[in-house]
């Protein structure tokens, strides 16, 4: 492991990455059983904050811990993640009139979906590593976010928040195209100017356009009858 790397962090982020490299490398497979011991042997961390990692990694639904069974990598399965892309779907059409009224008045969210976008498209199109990946992870996410929170309903955030239909980025490292990625942002870039343009009908259509083409590249990328 690069100490120098991780000289600025605290050994729970330096487990909690770890643990996620390895779940997006499947050097934990989903499914299999989570060993804390054998994580101490590979990492050279203490068992405590290797627990508080597994920990928010259940909180993010990347693992989970099963009453007497212990801790294991998730397994999203096909049926799962359509069930929640439409629950998605449904949350961001019903919202759809006052996220475009607190866009327009809201200079401070403005700014924020052009970083999120400049950013993003900057690391889609000169990606060299996992650090990389995982930053696309967290772009796309944020960009969901920041369209969800300009419905200015918060606990319709929380709900959101806790859907997961995130998790499944980890379990696709590498099996997604460049192309299919940067036409992902573009999609993003076409809700912005729905929003920008104030023009409900193509902002409709550029959320239900994006959210069935994310689950038909998900169900193009995994295995017929397998877990991701």
């Amino acid at each position: 492991m690069d100490t120098m790397y991780y000289q600025s962090q605290t050994l729970v982020d330096v487990a909690y990455k770890a643990l996620k490299k390895d779940i997006t490398e499947k050097v934990l497979l989903p499914g299999q059983k989570v060993i804390i011991r054998e994580l101490h042997e590979r990492y050279g961390i203490s068992e405590t904050p290797i627990k508080q990692a597994l920990n928010r990694l259940i909180t993010e639904g990347l693992v989970e811990s099963i009453p007497r069974r212990g801790v294991k990598v998730r397994e999203l399965k096909w049926e799962d993640i359509e069930e929640l892309f439409d629950i998605r779907l449904m949350i961001e059409m019903n919202y759809v009139k006052q996220i475009l009224q607190n866009f327009k008045k809201d200079l401070g969210i403005q700014q924020k979906f052009t970083a999120n976008l400049r950013e993003h498209m900057e690391i889609v199109e000169n990606a060299v590593d996992l650090n990389d990946y995982f930053r696309n992870y967290y772009l796309d996410q944020e960009f969901h976010q920041l369209f969800v929170k300009s419905s200015g309903c918060k606990r319709i955030m929380q709900i959101y928040n806790h859907l997961g239909t995130h998790d499944y980025a980890y379990h696709i490292y590498r099996r997604q195209t460049r192309e299919e990625t940067i036409a992902g942002v573009k999609e993003h870039e076409a809700i912005y100017n729905a929003l920008v343009s104030q023009d409900e009908a193509e902002l409709r259509r550029c959320v239900e356009v994006h959210i069935i083409n994310a689950k038909n590249k998900i169900n193009k990328n995994l295995a017929k009858g397998q877990p991701l």
